[in-house]
Formats: C-alpha cells, sequence, structure tokens
C-alpha cells in the first residue's frame, strides 16, 4: 500500500463518522436501521449458515468467537445461536472497528444500551487476536473500505482456528459506484467462482493466492452481494503476515499523519471538510427513506 492510498483513507475518516453521527442523531433513521439489523437474533447471513456452523463447536469449547470486523455502528450481526431448535445461547461476539473510539462516543452521547466497539484494524487483525482460536470473523461491506484488503484477509485467516471460517460479503465494484471516494478505493467482485479484489492500478485474484491454506466458495446472493466462505485448513505462510515490513509501514504512515495534522492548513481543511459532511448527512438522514434513496440513486447515476 503506497502513501497516497493510506492519505486517501485518512481522509474519508471524516465523512463515515459524521454519515454514523447523524444515522444516530435521528429516531427514525436509528430504528429503521435496527429493523433489518440481527442484533438480538440469532445469527443470520447470507448464503452461509453461521448458526449450524457455530452449532458443531463442542459445548466444552465454551461460547463460539465470532468477530465482526469493520462493523460500523450497524449491529447487523445477530449475537444468538439456537441449539436443537428451542434453546437459544450468546455468542461470544466482539464488534471491531478502527472507528471505535467517535463511534462509542456516539453511543455515550445518545445514552444507548449497545456493546461498545473495540479498536481493531483488518490489516494488523493477528495483533488484537494472536491465538488463532476465533471461530468465525465476519466481514460485511467493509473490506473494501479498508486500506489494504489482501493483507486484510491474510490476518483475518490467520485469526482462525483450523476449520474456523472467514465470511466476507460486499457489495459488487462499489469503488466504482462511489467514484473512488473516501473510504472507497477497492472493488470486490467474482469472476467465475474467483474473488476479484481491484482498483485502477491492481487487480488480485484471492482464490489463487490463498488456495493452499484454505477451501473457499464464491457466490452471488440474489441481492447481487458477493458472498465468499472461506474455511481455514493451515496455517498462514509466514512471508504474508511480514511483522518487520509492517512496523516500517506502520512508523512512516504515523509520521506521515502527524506531519498533516500537524500542519495549520491541513488542520482546518480536514475540520472544514468534517462539518460539510456533518451539514449533508444533517440533511441527508432527516430525510425520509424513499425520498432519501431516491435521491442517492440519481446522485449515483449521474
Amino acid at each position: 500500500m503506497d502513501g497516497k492510498m493510506f492519505e486517501k483513507w485518512f481522509a474519508g475518516i471524516g465523512y463515515e463518522v459524521a454519515f454514523w453521527k447523524n444515522v444516530y442523531r435521528w429516531r427514525h433513521t436509528r430504528e429503521g436501521m435496527f429493523r433489518w439489523s440481527h442484533y438480538s437474533s440469532v445469527i443470520n447471513l447470507e448464503c452461509f449458515d453461521a448458526n449450524a456452523f457455530l452449532n458443531t463447536i463442542p459445548d466444552e469449547n465454551g461460547h463460539p468467537l465470532v468477530l465482526d470486523v469493520g462493523c460500523g455502528l450497524s449491529y447487523a450481526t445477530g449475537n444468538l445461536i439456537e441449539r436443537d431448535n428451542q434453546d437459544k445461547t450468546e455468542i461470544n461476539l466482539h464488534y471491531i472497528d478502527p472507528l471505535a473510539q467517535p463511534f462509542n462516543n456516539i453511543l455515550k452521547r445518545g445514552k444507548l444500551s449497545l456493546p461498545p466497539i473495540e479498536f481493531g484494524m483488518v490489516e494488523y487483525l493477528s495483533g488484537f487476536y494472536p491465538n488463532h482460536d476465533v471461530d468465525l470473523v465476519i466481514i460485511q461491506n467493509a473490506l473494501d473500505h479498508s486500506s489494504n484488503p489482501v493483507k486484510g484477509i491474510y490476518e483475518a485467516i490467520d485469526v482462525l482456528r483450523h476449520g474456523g471460517i472467514l465470511y466476507l460479503n460486499h457489495h459488487p465494484d462499489e469503488a466504482v459506484t462511489e467514484h473512488y471516494k473516501g473510504f472507497h478505493q477497492w472493488n470486490i467482485n467474482d469472476d467465475d467462482g474467483q474473488l476479484i479484489i481491484w482498483n485502477k492500478h491492481e487487480k488480485h485474484y484471492i482464490n489463487k493466492l490463498i488456495g493452499s491454506f484454505t477451501d473457499i466458495e464464491v457466490k452471488r446472493h440474489e441481492s447481487g452481494h458477493v458472498i465468499a466462505v472461506i474455511k481455514k485448513r493451515n496455517d498462514v505462510p509466514q512471508h504474508l503476515l511480514d511483522e518487520k515490513a509492517d512496523k516500517s509501514l506502520l512508523c512512516q504512515q504515523l509520521m506521515d499523519t502527524a506531519l498533516q495534522v500537524s500542519n495549520p492548513w491541513t488542520a482546518i481543511r480536514l475540520k472544514v471538510s468534517y462539518w460539510r459532511y456533518n451539514a449533508i448527512q444533517f440533511l441527508a438522514q432527516a430525510m425520509p427513506w424513499k425520498v432519501k434513496m431516491a435521491l442517492k440513486k440519481i446522485i449515483k447515476q449521474a
């Protein structure tokens, strides 16, 4: 990942925070979101029976360990499993997002009794969960928002136990749809059962990259979503998890970011950009749902 890619990702933070702040600002948008979420319900994923999979985990292993990575504030993943068609039990579910701090501030201001968001980044997930004991990693409409999605896949597989599942569910070619704005710097799609991650500069065939240590099945849901169910068979080769290179890259990104925000003009530009996004989202989220979707469709087609 080059510096320009990280800079574009960094610039998208303001938009993402403004979006969720205003979703939670308005009661009708917050309630609308929870009508389609599966929070407080049995886990339900498109094209994959997660409940059946988690039921295969022996009781002596305790509650299944599940990570919802890049979760935003959607709480879309159900946090229960149903056993024997009657008993519902809690999943050990962790909501993880790099924007955990501003998201938790939103929850605090709204005095909402929802699970806190944990800080974590998919590109370095093994640093947060190093024990290779995760049963299921879920990434929905978030991997393409990361700065390095291919590395994110390696890291997500690495944290799994052998036999664990990485579940991906994404809108196809979202960066193209969003005109490469903000967090939308990568596209995810499928080509005859091959999972592809690409942008203007590079293209990666994921089946070939991970085929030696996983089983991967790529599907297209009736909604059009691209879904990959990836089962870990063997350890991820260590050369794909290069910690020394990561440390060097992180140090460079830290310094680049520090220099950006310490520049008064850059700081002003970022602040003005955030308040512009906030004003737009304030008005957008205040609209009735049908009106908002109609306008969004017109804007995307423009």
